[in-house]
């Protein structure tokens, strides 16, 4: 599961490893997922919990437990993509300071290789040693960019295919045998 939406979502303001606060709509997305949850598995019993430390997951989870009894350790494997000198910027700033960086490149592209920031394979890497951790079915909360590395990674997509999945907030994503079902 993503965080649900920040202060910094609705402002176009990338994160990274920086932090806002959740939205009142972003409150009522976890909360959902709580919600989810609870309407699918019924308790956490059976899986391991893990999540990213940074406050908005934190936050997220906090409403969760509104619904459903998650009470996740925290790990820095978890964490969003460092964002390096994009961090707590908008799209506009970045184009004006970084215009070789972001020049061509479509959606959240430019996310991976800032300046200073991680690449795909760097996440790819870091995802690629979260997953090697799991031992049994696990309940996650983390961010977008790491989510969708980590769910291509289980659907054995390629890079160009990673970048074009999606990161939803306020729905979970069931990754299990190379197959991804969403629960709304």
């Amino acid at each position: 599961m993503r965080h649900g939406e920040t202060e910094w979502n609705l402002a176009g303001r990338a994160q990274g490893h920086l932090d806002s606060p959740l939205t009142q709509t972003g409150r009522q997305q976890a909360q959902r997922l709580g919600e989810i949850l609870a309407r699918e598995l019924g308790s956490p019993e059976g899986f391991d919990q893990m999540a990213s430390p940074i406050g908005r997951v934190q936050e997220t989870i906090a409403n969760i437990r509104q619904h459903f009894d998650l009470r996740p350790v925290a790990t820095d494997l978890l964490k969003e993509i460092d964002l390096g000198q994009l961090s707590g910027l908008t799209k506009p700033e970045m184009i004006e300071r970084f215009p070789a960086h972001m020049a061509g490149k479509p959606d959240h592209v430019w996310y991976f290789g800032a300046p200073g920031g991680e690449t795909l394979a760097h996440l790819r890497e870091r995802a690629s040693c979260w997953l090697g951790t799991l031992s049994r079915p696990t309940i996650a909360v983390a961010h977008g960019q790491i989510g969708k590395v980590i769910r291509g990674i289980c659907l054995g997509l390629d890079d160009a295919q990673i970048l074009r999945l999606k990161e939803p907030q306020g729905v979970v994503h069931v990754v299990e045998n190379g197959a991804e079902e969403i629960w709304t």
